[in-house]
């Protein structure tokens, strides 16, 4: 019976490494700004979505919730396993909450980079909110560290026109024509996938098992059993060719594990051994 490679398997196995940061990638640092947050339920969210998709760095920019809300047991409750997130925020609180303009173009020359996000933009008609879409962001590429914020505006507005105007690039989430609001905790959530894709190489599979992906080489192995089976069947020449693109076609679109393929392999090899002892070609 036919098998895969078993030493070029374990050699695959051997070199896999779960999902990691692009080499190029590894000088950005990530911080979630977040202003003038106003239900601490979507901070503790946030900060259970920063943990899923490894952003370590939050703040609090002026909350209009309350401290004791923000770090209260049901906000760890939204924050699951984020609470350390949560708990190492740096919450800054204004004075003159109602014009925090100054500060916060102050606490802004913290960060070499700025992406703010909107949930307007659809129409050109303000300059200030010529957005594009998370998956058309390019993001810096620094040999030295560099300081990226990704500000959200708070629930019932969003970022002011003054606000966005710090930032060097607006996002704006694709959304339906009849309802375009995005839960603040759910647009976070988008805009940090789509980031997290983009400065990560993501590998299927995890822990001592990872699955590998079946390679070229792998399905043509499998193929050439289907081929042979296909020849000792005797079938009409005009199809011959058809029923083993069919085949071919169907892998090659497929996704499919080493174990699936070796499965699969195993079971096409017993048909080809048996053809072989009952001598029908």
């Amino acid at each position: 019976m036919i098998r895969l490679d078993e030493k070029k398997k374990k050699r695959e196995l051997d070199s896999f490494q779960e999902t990691h940061k692009m080499k190029e990638y590894e000088d950005l640092s990530f911080t979630v700004v977040l202003v003038k947050p106003e239900h601490s339920g979507n901070i503790g969210s946030i900060a259970r979505v920063m943990e899923n998709f490894d952003f370590e760095n939050l703040v609090i920019f002026n909350p209009i919730e309350s401290v004791d809300k923000i770090l209260s047991y049901k906000t760890q409750g939204f924050a699951m396993h984020g609470k350390n997130i949560l708990f190492n925020a740096k919450i800054i609180e204004i004075k003159n909450q109602e014009d925090h303009i100054p500060e916060f173009k102050q606490f802004m020359k913290k960060f070499d980079y700025i992406i703010a996000t909107t949930a307007q933009g659809k129409k050109h008609s303000n300059i200030r909110r010529l957005a594009i879409f998370p998956e058309d962001l390019n993001l810096p590429v620094s040999e030295t560290p560099l300081k990226i914020a990704i500000l959200f505006g708070k629930e019932s507005r969003g970022l002011t026109n003054e606000e966005i105007s710090l930032a060097d690039i607006l996002l704006r989430i694709p959304t339906s024509n009849n309802y375009s609001a995005l839960n603040l905790s759910h647009a976070c959530g988008i805009i940090l996938y789509e980031i997290f894709k983009k400065i990560n190489i993501l590998n299927i599979g995890r822990g001592i098992s990872p699955v590998l992906i079946a390679d070229k080489e792998d399905r043509s192995t499998l193929l050439n059993i289907i081929e042979e089976i296909i020849e000792k069947l005797k079938i009409r020449s005009h199809k011959k060719e058809n029923v083993f693109f069919a085949f071919r076609n169907i892998f090659g679109r497929s996704l499919m594990s080493k174990k699936e393929l070796s499965l699969i392999l195993g079971l096409f090899s017993k048909v080809n051994s048996i053809l072989e002892d009952i001598n029908l070609y």
